[in-house]
């Protein structure tokens, strides 16, 4: 349908965003206790080259650790600590830094891994970096990237190949590169599969927090198993709720501004609450009114009867919100309902940037026309919402007919005195 979007893509582009920001605080973690470790190893290196190893050179035994293997922890140290220095410098995200980071800790690894073959015993160090080069895997899977995943996977394979079949273990060496390559892809499968399971188990959360705040438990329930239900637009039959606070205007003149957010932030909650337990759509606030919507995207032979009753339980509620205010000293607010039902598009509307769910039609103007015309503490339903309705569901005094800007004739309304 024109003017409609064709799927939510602000979902998309939020759950990248938080994405980026966990992958940036995982980088930063990960960078801190890089750090610290390998301070703490090189710090050992040098205490045991310095002290055990000379206290056992009697034996005959060299307990040295090469130099090489110093300068590679070193380098890995100084490698880790620039990033963390960069990452509180420069913390914008951009798509190329979990690559480059990936290559930085598989080269440096490879480097650790090359320092071993100046040990005395290189064929105790052939399958020892392994453990090293695995760590590279997973640690790029805190990217939440499978691409990262799949690079590090290679580079490791590749680098500890080149520095194993260049050490001094021929052909032993080839044996252990083909029995560390197999590991290598294990653990990048398994590192690629458990990256996918999470980034489908957030898409999935983003999706639940968003729709949450818009639809009921229920219909919320059914589109997370049925997507298309919110997905497609579709014309439907509906009943739309608009409640606004009477006199809110002039009562806003006279208090601070923050009072006023103060007041709508304490309002608005329990209204929306009453509304999404009735089965109902939160379409917009529209400053100090409320636009709720029952019939799309899930219809329910009970919609119209659903909507009057949240209407009913919102004075209720009303009166209960109004008790400390009133023994505060503060204005009690009151608020004027409108109802009405018929045939409207329901579907998301707007850009990639700025997108939400609407009904489009000319039942949201006769809403906020019957609203317009209620007083304050008054619930007004349009003819066709109480034609949809059980005749003793609610005891209905028929008002004066109505004169709506827009329409050829007066509209025929009642007022809802209370539930039968």
């Amino acid at each position: 349908m024109p003017g409609f979007a064709a799927a939510p893509q602000f979902t998309t582009a939020d759950f990248e965003r938080r994405r980026q920001e966990r992958e940036t605080t995982n980088e930063r973690v990960v960078s801190g206790i890089m750090v610290g470790v390998l301070a703490v190893l090189l710090g050992a290196e040098t205490v045991w080259t310095d002290l055990v190893a000379r206290a056992y050179g009697d034996f005959g035994i060299d307990f040295t650790i090469p130099a090489q293997i110093r300068w590679a922890t070193a380098a890995t140290l100084a490698g880790h600590a620039l990033l963390l220095v960069f990452l509180a410098v420069r913390p914008a995200y951009f798509a190329a830094r979990k690559y480059l980071i990936v290559a930085m800790r598989s080269l440096l690894c490879g480097g650790v891994c090359w320092g071993e073959w100046f040990h005395l015993h290189p064929r105790f160090g052939l399958l020892v970096p392994v453990a090293f080069f695995m760590l590279v895997i997973v640690m790029a899977g805190l990217s939440y990237s499978r691409g990262a995943v799949v690079l590090a996977g290679i580079l490791v394979i590749v680098i500890y190949a080149a520095v194993t079949l260049l050490g001094p273990e021929w052909p032993l060496s080839l044996r252990a590169t083909g029995l560390a390559a197999q590991v290598f892809i294990a653990v990048t499968l398994v590192t690629f599969r458990i990256v996918s399971s999470m980034r489908a188990m957030a898409g999935e959360a983003v999706v639940n927090e968003r729709m949450s705040r818009f639809f009921s438990p229920e219909i919320a329930a059914r589109i997370a198993t049925e997507p298309e239900l919110a997905v497609r637009a579709a014309e439907c039959r509906v009943t739309v709720l608009f409640s606004d606070i009477s006199g809110f205007t002039a009562m806003a003149s006279r208090m601070p501004p923050q009072e006023v957010v103060d007041l709508l932030n304490a309002y608005f909650p329990q209204m929306v609450e009453i509304v999404l337990r009735h089965g109902g759509t939160l379409e917009k606030f529209v400053g100090d009114a409320l636009l709720a919507v029952w019939g799309a995207p899930v219809g329910r032979p009970d919609d119209a009867e659903r909507a009057v009753t949240a209407a009913v339980e919102m004075q209720a509620a009303l009166e209960r919100f109004n008790a400390p205010r009133v023994a505060a000293g503060a204005t009690p607010i009151r608020v004027h309902v409108g109802i009405a039902s018929w045939q409207a598009a329901a579907g998301y509307i707007g850009t990639d940037r700025y997108i939400q769910y609407a009904v489009i039609g000319d039942t949201t103007n006769v809403a906020s026309r019957i609203c317009s015309a209620a007083g304050p503490g008054e619930i007004l339903v349009g003819a066709e919402t109480r034609a949809l309705m059980p005749a003793d569901a609610f005891a209905l005094d028929e008002v004066p007919p109505i004169v709506a800007k827009g329409k050829d004739r007066p509209l025929e309304v009642f007022r809802v005195r209370s539930r039968a």
